[in-house]
C-alpha cells in the first residue's frame, strides 16, 4: 500500500509512521521512500512506482493496512501523480482496445489515443488530517469547519467509533464465535482424556476407598491431573503464539492481561472437564478391589 506524506524532519508530522528503525525520514519532495520491514526492502533499494523510481531512505515497523498489506511512504506530490497518471502498460492496453474495436471510427480512435497519452493533473483530496492547538475544543473546531467550509468533519472519538463499530466490531464477533466453539471443543477433549485415564484406574481407586481414603482426596487427585494437563497445554500454546506472532502479515499484539485471562479460562475449563470423571470415581464400589 502506497501512502503519500509531506516531507518532514521529525516523526510527529500528521500521517507519518511513529518511529523508524533504520535510516531517516523523507526530506525531499521527490523520489524518496520509507518502507515497512514487512516489504523486505532494505536501505538503498530502488522501488519502481508507475514511471518513477524511489530510493528507500528509511525503514519502519508495524505500519500495515487493515488487510495486512505493508505500507510504503512516498512524497505527497509523487503519490498524487502516481494515483492519477497511467503507466506505459495501461496506455498500451488502452490503445490496443481502441485499435481492436472495429465499431469505432477513425476520429474516435484518434481521440481515444490522444486522451490516453495526455497527463492529467488531478488535485482531488479524499480526506484531510487536522491537528488543533493544545487546550482547544475539537468539537468547536469541527463545528466551525462544518459551518463555514461546508465539509464533513469527524473528531478523533467519532473516527474511533466508526473504526471500531464498522470494522473491528464485526471481526471481534467472528473471533468470539470461534473462541466459544474452541472452548467447547477443548472442554470435551479434556473431559474425554480425564475420563479415559480415570477408567483405567478404577481398581486403584477402589483400593484407595477400601483402605479408607476420603472421597475429597480422590477428587483432588483427579482435579490435579486435569489442571496439570491444562497448564501444560497453555504453556505450549503461549510459547507457540509468542514465536509465531511475527510471522503474521498483520501486527499481532500479545497483551499480558489477555494471557492472564486465558490462563484462568483454561483452568476453569479443566475443572469443568474433570467433573464427570470425579463423579464416576466417587461411585466406585470398594468391593471391586477384592473382586478383581
Amino acid at each position: 500500500m502506497v501512502v503519500g506524506i509531506m516531507p518532514s524532519t521529525h516523526a510527529s508530522t500528521v500521517g507519518w509512521p511513529p518511529y523508524l528503525i533504520a535510516g531517516r525520514h523523507i526530506t525531499r519532495s521527490h523520489y524518496e521512500a520509507v518502507a515497512d520491514i514487512a516489504t523486505h526492502f532494505k536501505l538503498g533499494d530502488v522501488i519502481k512506482i508507475r514511471r518513477n523510481q524511489y530510493t528507500v531512505v528509511g525503514l519502519t515497523r508495524r505500519m500495515v493496512s487493515s488487510s495486512g498489506d505493508p505500507m510504503v511512504f512516498i512524497p505527497l506530490k509523487d503519490a498524487q501523480e502516481a494515483q492519477f497518471l497511467k503507466d506505459n502498460y495501461a496506455i498500451w492496453q488502452s490503445r490496443h482496445r481502441a485499435d481492436s474495436n472495429t465499431l469505432l471510427n477513425t476520429n474516435n480512435i484518434y481521440e481515444a489515443n490522444k486522451q490516453s497519452d495526455t497527463q492529467f493533473s488531478n488535485n482531488l483530496v479524499n480526506a484531510i488530517l487536522v491537528r488543533i492547538k493544545p487546550y482547544s475544543s475539537a468539537d468547536e473546531v469541527a463545528e466551525s469547519i462544518r459551518r463555514w467550509k461546508h465539509l464533513t468533519v469527524y473528531t478523533r472519538s467519532q473516527m474511533e467509533s466508526i473504526l471500531i463499530g464498522k470494522l473491528i466490531a464485526t471481526s471481534a464477533k467472528q473471533i468470539s464465535m470461534f473462541l466459544i466453539i474452541l472452548a467447547i471443543v477443548s472442554t470435551a477433549i479434556v473431559a474425554f482424556i480425564i475420563y479415559t485415564l480415570t477408567m483405567d484406574k478404577i481398581r486403584e481407586i477402589a483400593v484407595l476407598k477400601l483402605i479408607g481414603t476420603r472421597n475429597r482426596t480422590i477428587a483432588a487427585m483427579i482435579l490435579q491431573q486435569s489442571l496439570a494437563l491444562g497448564v501444560i497445554g497453555f504453556a505450549v500454546g503461549k510459547i507457540t503464539a509468542t514465536f509465531a506472532a511475527p510471522l503474521f502479515p498483520k501486527y499481532v499484539l500479545l497483551i499480558s492481561s489477555d494471557s492472564l485471562i486465558g490462563f484462568f479460562t483454561v483452568l476453569i475449563i479443566c475443572v469443568l472437564a474433570s467433573l464427570i470423571a470425579i463423579r464416576i470415581a466417587l461411585q466406585v464400589d470398594p468391593a471391586e478391589a477384592i473382586g478383581g
